[in-house]
């Protein structure tokens, strides 16, 4: 049995305009009718192979979806729920459009939340600004206050691109301390999906191997020093823990292993694919929940080349000395690299460095 993700793009409109996004689109169709849920969910809970089922409602922006609709989502998990199946829901929103009855409703469904902060003015103002563009980050603050004065655990991804990548991870560590926020990852920018581009090939909103494993070098560095063993950055986490052989707690996916048919992104239309960074590469999408099961769709013909590949780079990945730290890193990253990284690393899927310099440099606390 396997613990299943289902990222759903439960609508594709926005009311940001992020410079580094293309998950947003406008017009009529950009919401999934409420009868493709109903079927993605019954499917996902029904699914004997499925232990566990998160839901990881996305978008766009989901809070421009009603609450009636996500108040009858609800009525479907109760209904299609096997005893004992243990049903996450999460939600990642800019908070924007956070109200009392949004609260409401997390609270009664213990809905998770996630939102946006890219830290620094400078820098989520400059990448985050609304349809008409106008700054973001003090009504972020604000939903992000409100939703933990109402005692609700809320975690936040910080988008690095280039401009927070040039100020420094000193500047994001100080300014998450400074506006208490404690609990947080980071997402490195990523470009949309180009399946046929040569190796090396230049473009917008990618951070590069080194680049990345640099600024997470600075961010440990910065957090060691810090001292607040209370402040929690997923990557940091993530990696001591694995190296204390802790098994406790959510695994970022990047370090899950196989995701192949354990995580989906699902569309408005009912397509199936693997995860959100890949949409666009018809070589990672798996068919439609309207016309097939969860059974079915792991036996994509699609499905099974990919994992057949991916097969042969873990082989190549074995020969890492961290391997069994990052179980051979995100897929989704390699794919990458093997196209825009101007220095790709062999052999390796990049983060032994990063692995490398947490373990020489460790911190003492309760996890030893």
């Amino acid at each position: 049995m396997r613990d299943v993700g289902l990222i759903v793009k439960v609508t594709r409109l926005c009311n940001l305009r992020c410079s580094y996004c293309y998950d947003w689109r406008s017009g009529p169709d950009q919401r999934m009718p409420f009868r493709v849920a109903a079927r993605m969910t019954a499917a996902a809970l029904r699914d004997p192979e499925h232990r566990a089922v998160e839901f990881l409602w996305h978008g766009g922006e989901p809070t421009l979806v009603p609450i009636d609709y996500f108040e009858k989502v609800m009525a479907v998990q109760g209904r299609f729920r096997r005893p004992g199946q243990p049903i996450v829901n999460s939600i990642h929103t800019n908070a924007l459009h956070i109200s009392d009855r949004w609260i409401d409703f997390f609270r009664r469904y213990e809905w998770q939340v996630g939102i946006s902060v890219d830290g620094p003015r400078e820098v989520h103002d400059r990448h985050r600004v609304d349809a008409a563009g106008r700054p973001t980050l003090d009504r972020a603050l604000r939903g992000y206050a409100k939703l933990r004065a109402e005692g609700l655990g809320v975690g936040v991804i910080s988008v690095v691109d280039r401009q927070a990548l040039a100020l420094g991870p000193d500047a994001l560590f100080d300014f998450m301390a400074e506006v208490g926020i404690r609990d947080y990852g980071i997402n490195f920018a990523m470009p949309e999906p180009q399946p046929h581009a040569p190796p090396g090939t230049r473009v917008d909103h990618y951070i590069t191997t080194k680049e990345r494993t640099e600024f997470l070098i600075g961010l440990y560095d910065r957090w060691r020093a810090h001292g607040d063993r209370g402040i929690e950055i997923r990557e940091i986490s993530t990696v001591r823990h694995r190296l204390a052989k802790i098994r406790g707690g959510s695994l970022p996916c990047t370090f899950a292993g196989d995701c192949f048919g354990n995580l989906y992104t699902v569309e408005a239309n009912g397509d199936v694919n693997h995860c959100c960074y890949l949409l666009g590469d018809p070589s990672y999408q798996w068919g439609n929940i309207m016309h097939q099961d969860f059974a079915a769709i792991r036996r994509s013909p699609n499905m099974k080349v990919v994992v057949a590949e991916r097969a042969e780079e873990e082989a190549s990945l074995q020969q890492c000395p961290e391997v069994e730290v990052c179980r051979g890193g995100c897929p989704m990253e390699t794919y990458m690299a093997a196209r825009h990284d101007p220095e790709p690393v062999g052999g390796c899927c990049g983060q032994a460095d990063f692995i490398r310099h947490v373990r020489a440099h460790p911190v003492a606390d309760e996890h030893g």
